[in-house]
């Protein structure tokens, strides 16, 4: 590329190197520095290149190479290459054993911080004496002593680490991941965790605040591969930064149960069993006998006045009743910088623990519509999915144009609907034969944005027996749990596990016992696809 066209070249590309580097330090002094390193490499590039075919992605490839080595930039200016690439001298004799020892004692080296990894090589491999260190590094001869003593310490026990217990050899991986609030543009905890590393360096700072050091050691990979990831994670509000030191802390704080400790499972299941029995006895029956003797069948419809099928929600919304104590786990939901607004959970398992299937699995309420109360919503929708449910996607495939297109079909028919939105309805099995399929409520408002949370106030009462039962086993739960979870965690536990028997993880279990019981019916393979949907559709 001739000098005039290069020149032209490298002032368009400015702003986006700049852009680059920003993102990358997100440090206004970091990013002039790193772009202007690039704007000379790209620059002496193009001077020895000819025609270029794709020079985005020249430039990009150019940009990502100089950025991994500014992460190596020792303050005084000098760069070192990747610290596999590091010269350290091989050992006279050659052997095997020798050899692993270099690797390691390489590898060791690459967990020092940033500064102690200048120390180390200075000292060792280039020769400098404490003196010269701490010239070249502008810093005293006494600093320069500390840092060799403490390197010297933690390659010593970097190297002595038990082998077993690293989590380079056995590392965790996420299991469950979900979320308790909204997602936002990126997803939820499944989206952000999408690579392992991400996922062990949580887990390291969960019980105990870590530095970015104690974290690489922890896990078994180098600081300037965990480096970026960290950062990312406590972006978005999974991790916390505790303190603004040269050598800060961090500790995650989502909830992370471990798979692996199984101790309290069996108790656990037949306490939620004793529940589920306790239910289905002396708490539905009620609820479905009133149903039945109610004139307009509580407004609720569905096709072919099935009430078996209505019955099934009618679980769902008794269960919802039970949530009778104070608890707002909203207030320790994190805002993430995608719009996102939700506590976030998973829970750990490794390479020689795979969970086992749980039956009992369900989501939680997945409510769909407008929840603004000075406005007149769309409509209003409550579903939930369990192994009773024939769905796929849970909240991903719970989509707010499903329910407005149910609501046009129910209101002005199918002629309202393109062909794709039709479609779609059929697809998910919320219309079968033309007729829709799920539960569907009428209500003399057009304002229903809180009438998923009062519809049943005056039609489903919990008998204080009930109430004591869900206090008592709320209690127990939460002990069970603050002896499992860090003290950071504790304050979210005691919201999190009340009013555990109105979570929708008791719905199944309920069923289970009502169906063993006679109380209801199998369902049809169609009804599996809209059972626990609920619509309240606004006025035609």
């Amino acid at each position: 590329m001739d000098k005039k066209t290069a020149d032209k070249t490298i002032f368009e590309y400015r702003d986006r190197i700049f852009g680059f580097a920003l993102d990358k330090t997100r440090n206004v002094d970091q990013a002039q520095e790193l772009a202007s390193d690039i704007m000379c490499e790209v620059y002496s590039a193009f001077l020895k290149r000819g025609d270029i075919a794709n020079l985005d992605g020249y430039v990009y490839r150019i940009a990502g190479n100089v950025w991994a080595k500014f992460v190596h930039k020792l303050e005084t200016g000098r760069q070192f290459e990747d610290i596999s690439n590091m010269e350290i001298a091989a050992p006279e004799d050659n052997s095997e054993d020798e050899l692993a020892m270099q690797q390691l004692l390489r590898r060791e080296i690459g967990y020092l911080s940033g500064r102690q990894r200048a120390v180390i090589y200075m000292h060792y491999y280039d020769k400098l004496t404490v003196a010269e260190i701490a010239k070249r590094l502008e810093i005293s001869a006494g600093t320069v002593k500390w840092h060799l003593s403490d390197a010297r310490e933690k390659l010593k026990e970097g190297i002595e680490m038990n082998i077993e217990k690293n989590l380079e050899i056995n590392p965790i991986y996420f299991t469950d991941m979900g979320h308790n609030g909204y997602t936002g543009s990126k997803g939820d905890t499944a989206d952000i965790f999408d690579s392992a590393i991400k996922m062990n360096i949580a887990w390291a700072c969960y019980h105990e605040p870590k530095t970015l050091e104690e974290i690489s050691r922890e896990i078994g990979v180098p600081q300037v591969y965990v480096c970026d990831q960290l950062v990312a994670l406590v972006r978005f509000g999974f991790i916390d930064k505790l303190d603004n030191s040269s050598n800060p802390k961090y500790r995650t704080n989502m909830l992370i149960d471990d798979l692996r400790d199984t101790d309290g499972d069996e108790e656990r299941d037949r306490i939620f069993d004793e529940a589920a029995s306790v239910l289905a006895e002396k708490y539905i029956p009620k609820i479905f006998a009133n149903f039945e003797t109610s004139p307009d069948r509580w407004g609720m419809t569905c096709d072919g006045d099935d009430l078996n099928f209505m019955k099934y929600s009618l679980v769902m919304l008794a269960i919802r009743k039970l949530r009778i104590n104070s608890s707002d786990v909203s207030r320790y939901a994190v805002e993430r910088p995608d719009g996102g607004c939700f506590v976030a959970y998973a829970g750990v398992a490794d390479g020689s623990f795979k969970p086992k299937e749980y039956k009992y699995w369900s989501c939680g309420d997945m409510t769909r519509g407008s929840i603004d109360g000075d406005l007149p919503t769309r409509n209003a929708s409550l579903q939930v999915d369990c192994c009773y449910a024939d769905r796929q996607g849970r909240w991903r495939d719970n989509l707010d144009t499903d329910w407005d297109s149910l609501t046009k079909f129910i209101n002005r028919g199918k002629e309202s609907l393109s062909p794709d939105e039709y479609k779609r309805l059929i697809d998910k099995g919320y219309v079968f034969e033309d007729r829709p399929q799920p539960v569907i409520v009428r209500t003399d408002t057009d304002k229903l944005s809180d009438i998923l949370y009062t519809y049943c106030d005056d039609k489903i009462v919990v008998p204080e027996e009930i109430r004591a039962m869900c206090t008592e086993v709320d209690k127990k739960f939460i002990e069970f749990n603050l002896k499992k979870h860090p003290k950071h965690m504790h304050g979210l536990i005691r919201e999190f596990y009340t009013n555990i028997l109105g979570a929708m993880t008791m719905l199944p279990r309920v069923i289970e016992k009502l169906l063993e019981s006679g109380q209801l019916e199998p369902l049809a393979d169609i009804q599996k696809k809209s059972v626990f949907s609920v619509l309240f559709p606004a006025n035609k």
